[in-house]
């Protein structure tokens, strides 16, 4: 029978975490540098190096982002088809949700997109003219006609 004291098995059990948390920050692309900080060294107290993280931690590194990727797919689509969740996660009861996460899952996964489609309620003929363009034209065309009209009735041309 094997007895372990109570520092082998704090020891353990913040190994088992750290493994965990390594996975977990590399499945979420969070750099190795980055990682290193957050990684304390139990004997040391102080952040690994990069060397260390990849010497103690390499088959975390190797499956991290696949696990990741795995564990939220299976929730995920455990989610959209009303099965029971994985463990450690509760279910969504929300068909809101349930259907926003189909629709998410099959826009990423599945390469589904919505088409947007453009249209004009009526048939345009011609180029699109703004009223106050059409206003303004108008204003400029009378000015011009009043100072033409002035030129040939020697008259004033304000107005």
């Amino acid at each position: 029978m094997f007895r372990y004291n109570a520092r082998q098995v704090q020891a353990a059990v913040a190994v088992a975490k750290m493994l965990i948390l390594v996975k977990i920050l590399v499945g979420l692309g969070i750099p190795q540098e980055e990682i290193c900080l957050l990684v304390i060294n139990p004997q040391t107290g102080k952040p690994l190096d990069q060397k260390s993280l990849r010497k103690h931690f390499k088959r975390e590194i190797a499956i991290g982002a696949t696990e990741l990727h795995a564990r939220v797919s299976q929730f995920i689509v455990a989610s959209i088809l009303g099965m029971a969740p994985p463990a450690g996660t509760v279910a969504i009861d929300n068909q809101h949700v349930r259907g926003s996460l189909a629709i998410f899952f099959a826009k990423t996964r599945m390469r589904w997109k919505e088409t947007v489609v453009n249209s004009h309620k009526e048939h345009v003929g011609g180029p699109i003219e703004y009223q106050e363009v059409k206003d303004v034209r108008q204003r400029f065309l009378d000015r011009i006609a009043r100072i033409r009209n002035a030129g040939k009735t020697g008259g004033s041309s304000e107005g």
